[in-house]
């Protein structure tokens, strides 16, 4: 009896030493790189996209749509002076006959909703880079100009840095004392501040020599 119970204690505890998780758990602590207790990569950043502007568009038209809708109330109450802007439109529409400029206007409606489709399917820009974690993290894209300006000031002979990043290439214009060497300096260490990056972007230096 001794012996059985020693025995069965003693499988938990060496699935627990080889790392392999225990029988009923589901190894929710392991993330999808195979380490153990680290957390699941959060997903990037994106921005708003198009589709904010094309929302901000059918919401000002809902709203005149409104104005309008309220002042043709008001004008039929009696507590406003005129003739509904609605029943003037309608009744300029009613006996419409077909025209030759209807078949553009057809032409142009139908491009415009094919692109609201394309914008409302299209996926979002990325606004950040991923750094080299098992948790998930992300630089914006400022922010990763701002460590290349910090990496090429601390560069000998550059005066001012000033600097653009994107997903795939950061920009760098630097105001020299005139060394021949800065060039490759503030490359080497713009490359090396961003070595942190999953994806390094390409490190692009523009020289203005001479202080102003």
């Amino acid at each position: 009896m001794s012996t059985a119970a020693t025995s069965a204690d003693a499988a938990p505890q060496s699935d627990a030493s080889s790392g392999q998780p225990r029988p009923g758990q589901s190894g929710r602590g392991q993330s999808g790189r195979g380490r153990p207790g680290a957390m699941d990569a959060a997903k990037a950043p994106v921005g708003s996209g198009a589709i904010s502007v094309v929302g901000l568009v059918l919401a000002l038209l809902l709203t005149a749509a409104g104005v309008v809708a309220i002042r043709d109330a008001l004008v039929r109450s009696g507590l406003l002076a005129g003739q509904p802007w609605t029943e003037q439109t309608l009744r300029a529409l009613d006996g419409l006959s077909a025209a030759a400029w209807m078949v553009p206007v057809g032409a142009a409606l139908i491009l415009l909703g094919l692109w609201l489709l394309l914008t409302v399917l299209r996926p979002r820009r990325r606004t950040a880079i991923s750094v080299t974690s098992s948790t998930g993290v992300f630089l914006r894209l400022r922010d990763v100009a701002r460590l290349a300006e910090r990496a090429a000031e601390q560069v000998d002979g550059v005066l001012v840095a000033r600097a653009r990043a994107t997903r795939r290439a950061v920009t760098v214009r630097v105001r020299s004392t005139g060394s021949s060497d800065v060039t490759e300096g503030v490359r080497s260490a713009v490359s090396k501040r961003l070595s942190a990056l999953d994806q390094i972007p390409t490190v692009k230096v523009h020289l203005d020599e001479g202080a102003r």
